[in-house]
């Protein structure tokens, strides 16, 4: 009996955490981190400031937090292993488009926190792209000059134009959710990811990224 009263608090615990984590993200990617304080954060969250610094000791550990948060959802959204390994240049781009756009069009706080972290001068915004960006980077850069040097892609510089790729689908997402471009508004992802494959295809590729 006491087990499993024990494995309820725990995942009580595990649940208000996240709670805490979802509150802050929402306050933030509104706020900012300056326009945001713990009684904030409480008040959003429906528990008290002490419970807060119970699970994030400070606002650093709160950040750094919700950044593995992310670092882990990537993982599974922009990394399409099996395809790079089987050498499907299409299914990757697909793969790692799509995936971005579905995520961020469907919840753009993330984006949004970002932004007020980067203009804010705030930590998150330079270990976001300092440390997990430069790992999808590296995979992704590293998969084109591999492709390149095997003469199905043209000859490129692979970590830039990873860059490049990737700054395709964050400034759509910037367009659509920050600054309501109408011509950006109602469009499916499955759409916007076969248009932005395509003319990555036709621009990087011998034989128009058939795979």
């Amino acid at each position: 009996m006491k087990k499993q009263v024990h494995k309820k608090m725990k995942l009580a615990g595990a649940e208000r955490r996240q709670l805490i984590l979802d509150a802050a993200m929402k306050m933030f990617s509104r706020n900012g981190f300056r326009g945001t304080t713990v009684r904030q954060l409480a008040r959003q969250a429906g528990i008290s400031e002490a419970m807060i610094y119970h699970h994030f000791p400070s606002k650093e550990a709160l950040y750094d937090a919700m950044l593995e948060m992310r670092i882990e959802e990537n993982r599974n959204i922009l990394f399409p292993i099996d395809a790079a390994g089987a050498k499907k240049d299409r299914a990757v781009l697909e793969a790692i488009i799509g995936n971005y756009l579905r995520r961020q069009l469907s919840d753009s706080s993330f984006v949004r926190m970002l932004l007020f972290s980067a203009l804010e001068g705030h930590e998150l915004a330079r270990k976001f792209v300092r440390e997990p960006m430069q790992d999808f980077f590296g995979f992704l850069g590293s998969y084109l000059d591999e492709r390149a040097n095997e003469g199905d892609l043209r000859p490129l510089n692979g970590p830039v134009t990873a860059r490049l790729i990737m700054g395709m689908a964050f400034y759509f997402v910037l367009l659509c959710e920050i600054f309501k471009d109408p011509g950006s508004q109602g469009l499916s992802v499955e759409a916007i990811t076969k248009d932005a494959v395509d003319l990555i295809c036709r621009g990087i590729t011998i034989s128009g990224c058939g795979e």
